[in-house]
C-alpha cells in the first residue's frame, strides 16, 4: 500500500481501486492512502468476498421470497442457462431509502459514488456471543474512535457480530424463541442516529438479517438511515477477515428499477 506525500493527487482513474481514507477530516487535509490494481497484483492487497451464495435454503427474514433455480438449457444442448427467482431482500443484500419512505431513492437511484467507501469495522463478538440481543451503543462507538481515530466521512460502518458463523444454520441464524420471536444482535436507534448527522457516514452494514436486533418488530433502526436517506447491507459474510479501518468497501447491488433493494455482492480491499 503507497503512501501519498505532499499536495493531494489527481485522482488515477485506471488504476484507483479503493478511496483514500483520512483519519480525520478531508481527505487532502490528512495524508492519503491508495489501494490500486497494482497492490492487489503484487500481493499487497487483496479482495476479500463479503458476499453469500445465493442458494437454495439459505436463511430467510419472514416474509421474505426464498432464492431459486431452474435449469433452462444444459451445454447438452449448445450452451447452459438458468432461471432464477429471489426478493429483493434475500441473501446478501441492499436496503435502499424506498424500502421505508415514500418517494425516497430506489436501489437503482443510490449515486455509485455512494456504493465506494470507507470501512469501519466495529467488532461486536464478544458482547453479541454474551448476549443475542445486544444493541450497539454510542458508547461502543466512542470506544472505537479513542483506540481507532474518529470516523470519517464516506465510510460504510460494519459490525461484526460474529452471526455469519451461523449461515449454514438457518435455525441457528434467526434464533427464534418458543413465541417466534427472532434473538441476533444489531445497532441501537441511538448509535444510528450519531453515525449520519455527526459522522456523515454512508451507511452500514451487518452479518445478521436485519441492522435491528431480531427482537425489533418496529424497525427503528431502518427508519433512522432509511428516511435519513441512507442504505444498508445486510447478511454480511467473512467480517473476521477485516481490520478494523484502512480499507475501501464496494457494494454493488443489482441496478433493479424502482427497487427497495437487492441482492448484492461486497467487497473489502484490504492491505497485507
Amino acid at each position: 500500500m503507497r503512501r501519498a506525500r505532499g499536495r493531494c493527487p489527481a485522482p488515477r482513474l485506471a488504476a484507483l481501486v479503493g478511496l483514500a481514507l483520512a483519519p480525520i477530516g478531508s481527505l487532502c487535509a490528512a495524508k492519503l492512502f491508495t489501494l490500486s490494481l497494482e497492490d492487489i497484483a503484487a500481493g499487497r492487497a487483496e479482495v476479500v468476498d463479503l458476499t453469500h451464495d445465493l442458494q437454495e435454503g439459505t436463511p430467510l427474514f419472514p416474509g421474505g421470497v426464498p432464492f431459486a433455480l431452474e435449469p433452462l438449457t444444459r451445454l447438452a444442448d449448445g450452451y447452459y442457462m438458468n432461471t432464477f427467482s429471489s426478493g429483493e431482500h434475500t441473501g446478501t443484500h441492499v436496503d435502499a431509502p424506498a424500502h421505508f419512505g415514500k418517494g425516497l431513492p430506489t436501489v437503482d437511484e443510490i449515486p455509485a459514488r455512494r456504493l465506494i467507501s470507507n470501512g469501519i469495522m466495529i467488532d461486536a463478538r464478544a458482547k453479541a456471543a454474551a448476549n443475542p440481543n445486544y444493541a450497539l451503543t454510542v458508547a461502543d462507538l466512542v470506544e472505537w474512535e479513542k483506540a481507532n481515530g474518529k470516523i470519517p466521512p464516506q465510510s460504510l460502518v460494519v459490525m461484526n457480530t460474529g452471526w455469519h458463523q451461523r449461515w449454514e444454520s438457518p435455525d441457528r441464524y434467526l434464533n427464534r424463541d418458543e413465541a417466534g420471536a427472532m434473538h441476533f444482535p444489531g445497532f441501537s436507534v441511538e448509535a444510528l442516529r450519531v453515525l449520519p448527522k455527526e459522522r456523515g457516514v454512508n451507511g452500514v452494514g451487518i452479518d445478521t438479517a436485519s441492522i435491528d436486533p431480531g427482537a425489533s418488530i418496529t424497525f427503528e433502526g431502518h427508519k433512522v438511515m432509511l428516511l435519513g436517506g441512507r442504505y444498508q447491507v445486510e447478511n454480511l459474510d467473512n467480517l473476521d477477515l477485516l481490520p478494523a479501518r484502512g480499507f475501501t468497501l464496494i457494494v454493488a447491488p443489482m441496478k433493479i428499477s424502482r427497487g427497495s433493494g437487492a441482492p448484492a455482492r461486497v467487497f473489502a480491499i484490504v492491505p497485507r
